[in-house]
């Protein structure tokens, strides 16, 4: 695996109007879509530096997976800083109480410290808690997925996905039902089985519970083959994929998978016996399209979606990357229409990087959610190298029209056509309005997701 194109630093930020805007975007109310607790920027809604102060317990820089355990304590893939990162109930405090990936250093972010092993990661994508504790991380740069087990007093794996069991191996030696390639998304369901987007292999595999094999037992995305890894395998339908980047599992069993090329997400009834979709969102209820905003950036549309979450009334959440705002479906099964938008004011029309206010309501290449015991929502606001959290945002929709628009900075994505399994994706910021200007200079989430450039 060659990151040939991989940029070194997500994000640059330069505001001149949003500066005064963003004050007022600090007073959050629950029930809102403006957060009200940040990590990752020394408690500051106007900054969005990469590691702020520097490498620290409370520094992230890049961060793209969220996940909550049942006892509250919170944990972040800390992706370019090469560790994850656990809060402890209650999260009052901003700064984390366990480091993993780094021999339990919070003040260095080394790739594979000290070697790859079972305590070493090389930037983690996303990070999932079953309900007995266990910590899973897609190691994505060492082909891998790593288990710790509860209680999480050793920040030393105990399961590997990926490696035929080594620790200390990283290729992807082969493609078949015990390989992964470049993994993006980890979950588990209740009953103990484990999902993971197995991003450059146009995959997700399936590993039933008990977790004593390294093997998986389903694939969705290949007609049923593990041996084969073709983006959108037999054309765009039901049963294709093409680069998949995060899954979620709601209370009743059905699968949603983030089809990040074909700017779309799948559901799968349960019981997951067939490997063809159900459902699509994105797509205007199309299997056979693939296109970024069909029909224009609505409340029904989506532009290379990453990570999702539900909650305990099975409403799903998706961070929507490449328009700048998480969308949530009040009712997913009746309707692939959102309900509310967090990142753009409420407007469903627009997709600013950084817009509404540039500060508490605003979002910048989100990557992952998920939902807390209270119903809190977190997102990975991963181009502002910050974790948001939103208290209790569940309440009646707000109105789609009649919201001002922020002038900013227009997110226009380009993209070219797949060749062999992987997507190529460039960022453009287009200036909008005179006194406003924000400078994008790369992101190596999204540089992963473009390769592999030559071989």
């Amino acid at each position: 695996m060659r990151l040939l194109a991989r940029l070194t630093r997500p994000l640059c930020v330069a505001a001149s109007i949003f500066g005064m805007l963003a004050v007022l975007g600090a007073f959050a109310a629950s029930g809102d879509t403006v957060a009200d607790r940040v990590f990752g920027q020394a408690g500051s809604f106007t900054t969005h530096t990469a590691n702020n102060g520097g490498v620290s317990a409370s520094s992230l820089s890049n961060p793209s997976g969220v996940a909550i355990d049942s006892a509250g304590h919170f944990y972040v893939a800390d992706q370019l800083n090469n560790r994850v990162l656990e809060y402890d109930s209650p999260l009052t405090s901003q700064t984390a109480a366990r480091v993993f990936g780094q021999g339990g250093s919070f003040t260095t972010s080394t790739a594979n410290n000290g070697g790859v092993s079972a305590n070493s990661l090389n930037q983690p994508v996303t990070v999932a808690v079953d309900s007995g504790g266990r910590l899973y991380v897609a190691d994505a740069n060492n082909n891998r997925v790593l288990e710790y087990d509860s209680p999480l007093t050793s920040q030393t794996a105990t399961r590997v996905f990926g490696q035929a069991g080594s620790f200390t191996t990283n290729s992807n030696g082969g493609l078949g039902a015990t390989s992964l390639t470049e993994p993006q998304g980890v979950t588990v369901d209740s009953l103990g089985r484990l999902y993971v987007a197995d991003y450059a292999n146009s995959r997700v595999l399936e590993y039933d519970s008990p977790l004593t094999s390294q093997t998986a037992t389903r694939v969705f995305g290949q007609a049923g083959s593990f041996t084969t890894n073709t983006a959108n395998n037999g054309g765009i339908s039901a049963s294709s994929l093409w680069n998949p980047t995060g899954m979620v599992v709601d209370s009743a069993a059905h699968l949603y998978i983030a089809d990040f090329g074909n700017n779309r997400v799948l559901e799968y009834d349960s019981p997951l016996t067939s490997q063809t979709a159900t459902r699509v969102f994105g797509q205007a209820g199309s299997f056979t399209t693939n296109t970024a905003n069909n029909g224009g950036i609505s409340a029904s549309s989506l532009s290379n979606p990453t990570g999702m979450g539900v909650d305990s009334a099975a409403r799903l959440y998706i961070a929507d990357a490449f328009n700048n705002r998480v969308l949530e479906y009040d009712n997913p099964l009746a309707s692939q229409t959102a309900t509310r938008v967090f990142g753009q004011g409420d407007s469903f029309t627009t997709n600013v990087g950084n817009g509404g206010d540039g500060g508490a309501s605003s979002l910048l290449f989100p990557i992952g959610v998920a939902v807390g015991n209270a119903a809190d929502l977190y997102v990975a606001d991963a181009f502002n190298n910050r974790v948001l959290e939103y208290d209790t945002p569940v309440q009646p929709p707000p109105s789609v029209g009649g919201v001002a628009q922020q002038p900013a900075i227009s997110a226009l994505p380009s993209r070219t056509s797949a060749s062999s399994g992987y997507q190529h994706t460039t960022f453009a910021l287009a200036a909008a309005a005179v006194a406003t200007s924000i400078l994008v200079a790369g992101g190596t989430w999204a540089a992963r997701r473009r390769h592999k450039l030559n071989g």
